[in-house]
């Protein structure tokens, strides 16, 4: 489980392809690894990943299954570009963002970018099937981070970036057309499937 507060930007150094039309997706970090214990859960780009392979504290790769890479940004990433990465919760930290698995549900399109001071106002365009987890002031995943969506509608909504995000993350490389990953509130994932079923 994350929470969608990005603890770094990493680059992409390699990318291979693998067995069963997978890739293997090689991540050199600013800062040091958490864990370089093999197995471990790290969201790139609020993808949760297994890391399978290390190279000192600062680099890792991770296996990217087929699915991974149909649902997600994984499938279009070249070597070079940044990543946002985040490590799973433990039960001593605080819960700054909110609840996010790391499991994406779609891909969306920025549609623009405003800047606003030394923050940005972002319009991202989704498919419409996913409007339904979607509320006025509710949270959303933007490749990795927790964030409020408003003025939200059936294909899009917007979400103002604070300058320490924008600093800190990938959004400050981001362009009008870019892809990115999206993670809609599982609570409103649960509550409709019991709505459904009557319970």
């Amino acid at each position: 489980m994350f929470s969608g507060i990005v603890y770094d930007t990493g680059r992409i150094k390699a990318v291979k392809s693998a067995a069963g039309g997978a890739k293997i997706i090689t991540i050199a970090l600013n800062k040091p690894l958490l864990s370089s214990e093999k197995g471990v859960s790290i969201a790139v780009d609020g993808a949760c990943l297994t890391a399978v392979a290390f190279r000192g504290l600062r680099e890792f790769s991770a296996d990217v299954s087929a699915e991974t890479l149909d649902r997600t940004t994984a499938g279009m990433k070249k070597t070079g570009e940044v990543v946002n990465i985040e490590y799973p919760l433990t039960a001593d930290k605080f819960l700054s963002g909110h609840i996010v698995q790391g499991h994406i549900d779609c891909t969306g399109t920025v549609k623009s970018i405003e800047k606003k001071g030394a923050g940005a106002v972002l319009k991202i365009n989704y498919p419409a099937q996913y409007s339904r987890y979607l509320i006025e002031k509710g949270s959303i995943t933007v490749s990795g981070i927790s964030l409020t969506a408003y003025d939200t509608h059936d294909t899009s909504f917007t979400v103002s970036v604070i300058p320490e995000t924008l600093a800190s993350t990938a959004v400050k490389n981001m362009k009008t057309g870019d892809k990115v990953n999206l993670e809609f509130d599982l609570i409103g994932k649960y509550v409709e499937k019991f709505v459904r079923k009557g319970i």
